[in-house]
């Protein structure tokens, strides 16, 4: 091959893989373009969300601004696990803060739009505890305690046993729901009970004993036996500032006061 030919050979192959990285280059310029906005709310409604998770409080007029961003998350048709689920987080919020005003019509509206939300998310992710505590709940307050509804906290339980947040939640909602279940998810439910004591959930505790877990008092203190002493002490403390002077298995009585209940 003459060196002219050998220099228009490699010119060309130069020029075809100069072209290819210009190509690639823009593709890469025009999917930023187009991403970017999806990207950014995206990481908004992660923010807000993982804020409504640690506790924080929106008014209903933030959350309000929230509908356009959840509703084009809905509309992406792409399989978006953390978005989904941000977004499902906000509207469970919204319907929370419309359940404070007592509109039911608005509560029943996000609940069936809640309820949608989540089960795209978890199509896409389906080892979220969260989302199946939250869709047993969705699903019990809009169309009553139904044994095949049991299935989803089941899964929270499967796929999220030992997350602390999350089983603070799933007890309260899971002893509000005690008389329903059968006898295996109740032993599941009082087992987590003593294990948020045995990790050290002793106010939360203290709220769910003496709320949705009133009527099983009884049958949880004779768990209570195999909690380490300290942590029944605790326990009996958080419990007793609250009000309450309960017989606490293996912890000393109190002087009963007369503002404090039996």
């Amino acid at each position: 091959m003459s060196t002219k030919l050998t220099s228009f050979v490699t010119t060309h192959y130069i020029l075809l893989a100069r072209s290819f990285v210009v190509i690639l280059g823009c593709i890469a310029v025009w999917w930023g373009i187009v991403e970017f906005p999806v990207f950014w709310r995206e990481s908004s409604a992660e923010r807000i969300a993982d804020r409504i998770i640690a506790g924080d409080p929106f008014k209903v007029e933030i959350l309000t601004r929230q509908l356009p961003m959840i509703d084009s998350i809905e509309r992406l048709g792409v399989c978006r696990p953390a978005a989904l689920r941000s977004a499902a987080i906000i509207q469970l919020r919204m319907m929370e803060a419309s359940a404070s005003t007592g509109n039911r019509e608005r509560v029943d509206a996000h609940l069936n739009s809640l309820g949608n939300m989540i089960r795209s998310s978890l199509s896409c992710s389906p080892a979220d505890p969260f989302l199946w505590l939250v869709l047993y709940w969705v699903e019990s307050s809009e169309n009553g305690s139904k044994t095949d509804y049991l299935k989803y906290l089941r899964m929270s339980y499967r796929v999220g046993s030992n997350e602390g947040w999350i089983a603070v939640k799933r007890n309260r909602v899971a002893f509000a729901n005690f008389q329903q279940l059968p006898p295996d998810l109740g032993e599941i439910t009082i087992n987590e009970f003593i294990k948020l004591l045995e990790s050290g959930f002793f106010e939360p505790a203290a709220e769910i004993f003496i709320g949705p877990a009133w009527p099983e008092r009884e049958l949880i203190l004779s768990y209570l036996t195999r909690v380490f002493d300290q942590n029944r002490k605790l326990f009996e403390d958080a419990l007793y500032r609250r009000g309450y002077d309960i017989n606490v298995p293996g912890i000393a009585r109190r002087d009963l006061r007369p503002w404090h209940r039996p």
